[in-house]
């Protein structure tokens, strides 16, 4: 319930004990990495559920174009990041548990708690658990209904974790799905379906997309059974690649206006061979095209971003538990 009795905890662990750590490595999580440094505990990092574009902007910039960017508040994070972990006396993991192989080399940029005796097990994206449990069930697909990967941007609560401002208002972002959701029914006679972001409340908001449903906590059944996907940059789109439904990436122009935004958007639909959609402007869409699937591009995607070719067909879980078997016997 607080950080003093996480890390009381934590120090009375002993040397029978392995620790999942999924908290992600940084200035905010620094107390807790020290307090497994100081105990003779075996820990393993989560670094399975990547997307294309997170990080990148930040990267790419000059330390001083960071500092001039950044809130007070975030200030000791640029700098944290920037000096080796052994410094801050932190013991490297044990096991880091890994998804596609852009998992591994968010290690290699951002300096996590890691070494060459490190063991990389190679699993996937947790994700890929839902979909191992559901993939060779029969169902029913409707060619003519398209769902909306919301991501609820004018009101996530990550904002404030972040330092950010919304990426944009909802006076401006709603209506312009809308919208693009009346052109596409009306032009081609689909039926849109929101799947609505975990975190969302739209039930304490007025009615974001006039009338159409608005679905929670059934992602992966809504995709499965649609004949087309609607995205910004979604950890969902992971579902879409592997059931290889065909994605239309949106943009808008207040979302472009965000660095960080529109650079997701633009990286997440390069991987899948496609241009962004703004649907503030003009439309003209090619809908054959929209509808094509490059298959070459999604096998490039499962590797990189859910799961790498050869690693186990089991879930998450079960590969974790299965090497500590292995290593105990």
């Amino acid at each position: 319930r607080s950080r003093p009795e996480a890390l009381a905890a934590i120090s009375a662990l002993d040397a029978s004990c392995v620790v999942v750590c999924i908290v992600a490595y940084g200035w905010e999580s620094f107390a807790i990495y020290r307090a497994l440094s100081r105990v003779p505990v075996r820990y393993c990092i989560e670094m399975t559920n990547f997307i294309p574009g997170v990080g990148a902007v930040g990267n790419a910039r000059s330390l001083l174009a960071r500092i001039g960017q950044t809130s007070l508040r975030k200030l000791p994070g640029v700098f944290f990041r920037r000096v080796p972990f052994q410094i801050w006396g932190i013991r490297p993991a044990t096991m880091m548990l890994a998804g596609g192989l852009q998992s591994i080399q968010k290690v290699f940029r951002r300096h996590w708690p890691w070494n060459h005796e490190t063991k990389i097990l190679w699993a996937h994206t947790l994700d890929y658990d839902l979909y191992l449990s559901e993939r060779d069930r029969p169902v029913s697909t409707d060619a003519k209904t398209g769902v909306f990967l919301d991501e609820y941007l004018p009101f996530h609560p990550d904002y404030d974790h972040w330092g950010l401002s919304p990426f944009s208002s909802a006076e401006a972002y709603y209506p312009a799905l809308r919208r693009f959701f009346d052109f596409l029914e009306h032009e081609h006679g689909v039926r849109i379906v929101i799947a609505a972001h975990p975190h969302s409340r739209y039930e304490d908001h007025p009615d974001y997309f006039d009338g159409r449903p608005v679905v929670k906590e059934k992602t992966m059944e809504l995709v499965r059974k649609s004949g087309f996907v609607i995205a910004h940059s979604s950890t969902a789109l992971k579902f879409a690649v592997l059931f290889q439904k065909p994605v239309l990436f949106v943009t808008t122009d207040s979302l472009q206006q965000s660095q960080r935004m529109a650079h997701s958007i633009q990286k997440a639909a390069v991987w899948l061979g496609k241009t962004p959609i703004n649907v503030d402007a003009p439309l003209d869409l090619n809908w054959e095209k929209e509808l094509a699937v490059d298959l070459e591009a999604y096998a490039r995607y499962r590797e990189a971003y859910i799961k790498t070719a050869g690693s186990p067909e089991k879930p998450a879980w079960q590969i974790f538990a299965d090497h500590l078997k292995t290593v105990e016997a």
